[in-house]
């Protein structure tokens, strides 16, 4: 993901009131004044004269609103809106901005249009998507890039434009790239003066957005992007009170549906920088806020996995992956530190030894599967005999690209025996990393996690991230898809993971079992 720190100072430039600096050939043409912009009124938009008429003098105030006082071969912004011959897709980058307490930004039509919007627009000529997700948040509701953070994107989503759309004739339609981004206050101050785009907007809750207030052709493409960001809808037939209820916790308790943002769709092309490393969306407390949830966790976990221990029918796999200094260690102490260790089995997987690697690579794994009633976790995994070897070039290509195939039919017979997977990837930063490693340097009683090789791993973290990404991409499955969770902060990266763990036991319906006699018919002799 772009940096975008260089534009968080972003202001009033002296040669215009736009945050972004102007092209070298207007920097000596005055700014235009407030004063000078026409103010839109939602009557002005509606006329009654046709709909194409109505439509041109809407757009021309649009452009005019922005580009005032400069000679007309400087008036229009070379935006990718120009005629083409072949009818590709317009490229777009949208913003779902939420702000400190959870409410969404919804923005409205002017006229007698019914429909709600999130902001967006086209990209300008040699313009990221980064850059005009930031100048399209600033013209149409004036906030700037400094007011919230990224949190996640979703490229790629696409919608036709309809056979009556003004644009038809150009287009196909958009191919958007949609942004989460989070607010640092409450309801931030908004500009609507900007830009003519929207009459009025209003903050909602998650659960108070439908698909029929979007227009018919975006409702797919929008359905995506919330599922994506915030996970499936809760059920409908939920009572009011409980509804109150999820209104009071949305911005500081870590809720279930949301855990779907740090899943890998299986089959999709994935990108890893599209997931921050210090990401905190879900949950809006503090630190120690976040303490109190964690200790209920792992007091749930401890309850569940006592029933799971007992019913002797379920299997838990916990495969955790990172880089070095990327927290395995830490998760497998904290958020386990309260199960009974009769049920749990960690696997620590270090490099092979001489009679592992006489076996196949699997040989070694395979003996450590859980057995039924037990939680079994792997500290890295079979795939390391895929990303070692392949960056440190063990063997030979076809050797590693041929392990995928291995991978997956390994896994799927382990879910068609029973077996719950879950795989995580504890995502972390090379400065993150950088600080990890010095501590143990630092430290005395951390220096025996210390090792040369973690160095000569770091000089390749570059080659480690792109395979990890091509693993992650090609082994998320339906039965044993992966989790990208944010390793930066150490104690969200353990409450999201405690919550994902105790969702998955949850919905397998975990019970003590039912004794086969009378526990009143039996008496204990003196």
């Amino acid at each position: 993901m772009q940096d975008l720190r260089p534009y968080a100072s972003w202001g009033r430039h002296r040669t215009g009131t736009a945050p972004w600096p102007w092209p070298e050939s207007w920097r000596k043409r005055p700014a235009p004044g407030p004063e000078k912009r026409r103010p839109m009124h939602a009557a002005s938009n509606w006329s009654t004269s046709s709909g194409r008429k109505t439509r041109l003098k809407r757009n021309s105030r649009r452009k005019c609103s922005l580009y005032q006082n400069r000679p007309p071969s400087k008036q229009i912004c070379p935006v990718m809106d120009t005629p083409s011959p072949a009818r590709t897709w317009r490229i777009n980058a949208a913003a779902i901005i939420m702000d400190a307490d959870g409410y969404i930004l919804l923005g409205k039509d002017h006229g007698r249009n019914p429909y709600w919007h999130f902001p967006q627009g086209g990209v300008i000529k040699n313009e990221s998507i980064e850059r005009a997700l930031a100048r399209e948040v600033w013209e149409e509701v004036g906030l700037r890039p400094s007011d919230y953070t990224i949190v996640a994107r979703l490229p790629g989503l696409r919608y036709k434009y309809p056979a009556n759309h003004r644009k038809i004739t150009r287009w196909v339609g958009q191919e958007q790239t949609y942004f989460l981004v989070r607010c640092k206050t409450s309801r931030p101050k908004t500009d609507l003066h900007r830009s003519p785009e929207f009459a009025k907007i209003k903050w909602v809750l998650l659960q108070d957005i439908k698909l029929e207030m979007f227009p018919k052709f975006k409702r797919k493409v929008i359905k995506d992007a919330l599922t994506q960001f915030f996970g499936p809808p809760p059920a409908a037939n939920r009572s009011s009170a409980e509804k109150r209820v999820d209104r009071l916790a949305s911005s500081s308790t870590l809720t279930s549906h949301t855990m779907n943002r740090y899943l890998v769709p299986p089959g999709k092309k994935l990108r890893l920088k599209d997931y921050p490393t210090d990401d905190r969306s879900l949950f809006s407390g503090t630190k120690e806020e976040s303490l109190v949830e964690f200790d209920k966790l792992r007091e749930e976990l401890q309850e569940l996995q006592k029933k799971l221990f007992a019913q002797h029918k379920h299997k838990i796999l916990v495969i955790l992956q990172a880089m070095d200094a990327g927290g395995k260690d830490g998760c497998v102490k904290h958020v386990f530190s309260r199960v009974d260790p009769q049920g749990l089995h960690v696997v620590p997987f270090k490099k092979p030894t001489p009679e592992e690697l006489d076996h196949d690579f699997l040989w070694r794994v395979h003996k450590e599967v859980p057995t039924k009633g037990q939680i079994a976790i792997f500290n890295r995994s079979h795939y390391e005999d895929i990303i070692a070897v392949r960056v440190k070039k063990i063997f030979p290509d076809p050797v590693w690209k041929r392990r995928y195939k291995h991978v997956l039919d390994f896994e799927s017979m382990l879910a068609e025996e029973g077996t719950t997977i879950i795989k995580l990837f504890l995502n972390i930063s090379k400065a993150e990393q950088k600080k990890r490693l010095e501590s143990r340097l630092q430290d005395p009683d951390k220096l025996w996690k210390f090792c040369m090789d973690d160095l000569d791993d770091r000089n390749r973290w570059d080659e480690f991230q792109a395979a990890y990404q091509d693993l992650i991409e090609k082994t998320s499955t339906p039965e044993a898809p992966w989790y990208i969770i944010p390793g930066d902060r150490k104690w969200y990266r353990n409450l999201v993971i405690a919550r994902l763990i105790v969702e998955k036991l949850r919905h397998l319906q975990l019970a003590f079992p039912t004794p086969n006699f009378d526990p009143a018919t039996i008496s204990i002799p003196d």
